[in-house]
């Protein structure tokens, strides 16, 4: 089993922590990152040494997709769940359901380590096992480990990558964010979340959007500007207002499916099958793909449903960030106000868990951000940071007002530095560029992201030149950012 740098340094920070007397570790796993690839060599490593090993699922998909992963690479593990066929209670490694654990508690004793999954929902079964049992080791896994109490329940995070670098290396594709009609939420009321803190209430969204049809046509329209011929996957706030909007999809002559949790589950494999197959368009629901489904295929979310939870917002854009062949990108289409609320889901870090101590906000979990908010471009309705869209588009000094001296600094030289290099210097660079990325594996689009970094624009209009090695300043530019980076986010 071939693991990536950042998984190998994962359970390279894990040991660490355990050595250092921590008993009970969270993994902040991105999409993309590989966890449940990291978890098996996990599991594989301590059942070698004789331990019993436990991997818990919130939900039954999960617990199939985990236990084809172990298949896949000829892992002999048992599955506790209902009456599954593969129940087995003799093998060294368990895949279980949580709610199956709920119902038989005397099973928890018989385990030397647990590997929880989406561990920033954390059922009581846990905490009751992690009250009675604080001698075992476990690790939590979650790329949004944001929820109330987390920190009281876990010792230490862990943070060996994130979304960003992820980006960088070609694991993920870039999201482009772009705008649309939305409704006005400052009247909506507020709901208690489980995991902590508040969401603008369902029901009140649902009034909003449903039966709205300028909103709803410009939905349309939009994706036939920006995205049309994508794969895509609409959320909508309720599953009456989903209909709707397939409907109104179907009535411009896009193929269009409805999907939701009180459709048999044969029905919904079926319909996420054909989606990904491409035999239709979009597949819009209410919430029911925001977790536990991967469609690589998808290229497009569009999103109806506004929320302020990072939790959610995070999951909801990662549906789309997953690489294919052929995938270059995903676009956003924001009719729900989210990217002005939360910024960019790739730029969301997790820095600490909340120990109850300071009233609850998912936000005081996360890095800082030195960046300017998000804002949409008046011509092309991308949402962009910094001064500048890539459409060409410049903000009006009067309303620079809220970038940070940091960033102009930065746009300042790179502009500087894109003038001051001939139409070769900059192909030799771009080039440079490519040939390090080719070296290393990552994906052509960390060298355009690179190019962009230094000189301040993308290299669109650049051919890059065909060259055999790197000069001394590209490299020095290279270790520059990847130093910077690591700076930025260090654990």
């Amino acid at each position: 089993m071939k693991l990536r740098p950042h998984q190998e340094l994962a359970i390279q920070m894990c040991r660490e922590s355990f050595a250092r007397g921590n008993k009970r570790i969270m993994l902040a796993a991105p999409c993309s990152f590989g966890k449940t690839i990291t978890a098996i060599y996990m599991m594989v490593n301590a059942a070698s040494r004789g331990k019993r090993v436990l991997f818990v699922c919130d939900r039954i998909k999960l617990v199939e997709q985990t236990l084809a992963a172990c298949d896949r690479y000829g892992i002999d593990v048992g599955v506790l769940q209902a009456d599954h066929w593969r129940t087995d209670t003799r093998k060294q490694i368990q895949i279980a359901s949580v709610h199956t654990l709920a119902r038989k508690k005397h099973v928890f004793r018989d385990f030397d380590f647990m590997i929880i999954d989406e561990s920033h929902v954390l059922y009581e079964t846990l905490k009751d096992y992690m009250t009675k049992c604080s001698g075992v080791p476990v690790v939590g896994l979650s790329a949004t480990p944001f929820s109330k109490g987390l920190g009281k329940w876990f010792q230490d995070l862990v943070v060996p990558i994130t979304p960003a670098q992820l980006l960088a290396q070609g694991y993920l594709a870039p999201v482009r964010y772009y705008g649309g009609k939305t409704v006005d939420v400052s009247k909506i009321r507020k709901k208690a979340l489980g995991t902590g803190g508040s969401d603008y209430h369902p029901d009140d969204l649902a009034g909003a959007y449903e039966d709205n049809d300028e909103l709803t046509g410009d939905i349309v329209r939009n994706w036939l500007e920006h995205a049309e011929g994508r794969q895509t996957v609409a959320f909508s706030p309720s599953i009456k207002h989903s209909r709707f909007l397939v409907e109104r999809f179907r009535q411009a002559g896009i193929e269009a499916e409805h999907i939701d949790g009180y459709m048999d589950s044969d029905v919904r494999e079926i319909l996420q099958d054909a989606h990904d197959a491409g035999e239709f368009k979009i597949l819009s629901c209410s919430r029911l793909l925001n977790t536990g489904w991967d469609s690589p295929t998808t290229s497009c979310i569009i999103d109806c449903f506004p929320t302020r939870s990072q939790i959610v917002w995070c999951q909801r854009v990662g549906r789309g960030m997953r690489i294919a062949e052929g995938k270059d990108d995903c676009i956003y289409l924001d009719h729900a106000g989210n990217t002005a609320r939360m910024g960019f889901a790739e730029d969301i870090v997790p820095e600490s868990l909340d120990d109850g101590e300071k009233r609850f906000d998912e936000r005081n979990q996360t890095k800082e951000k030195k960046e300017s908010k998000p804002r949409e471009c008046p011509q092309c309705h991308q949402h962009f940071t910094g001064i500048k869209c890539v459409c060409g588009y410049e903000v009006p000094m009067k309303e620079r007002l809220d970038t940070t001296d940091e960033m102009l600094v930065e746009l300042k030289e790179a502009k500087k530095a894109n003038r001051e290099l001939s139409k070769e210097q900059k192909a030799t660079f771009l080039g440079e560029l490519q040939l390090y990325a080719r070296t290393r594996g990552y994906s052509q689009g960390w060298a355009a992201h690179t190019y962009r970094s230094k000189l301040g624009v993308w290299p669109n209009k650049v051919e890059p030149a065909q060259v055999t090695e790197i000069s001394q300043t590209t490299m020095g530019y290279i270790k520059h950012r990847m130093i910077k980076n690591g700076r930025r986010t260090k654990a």
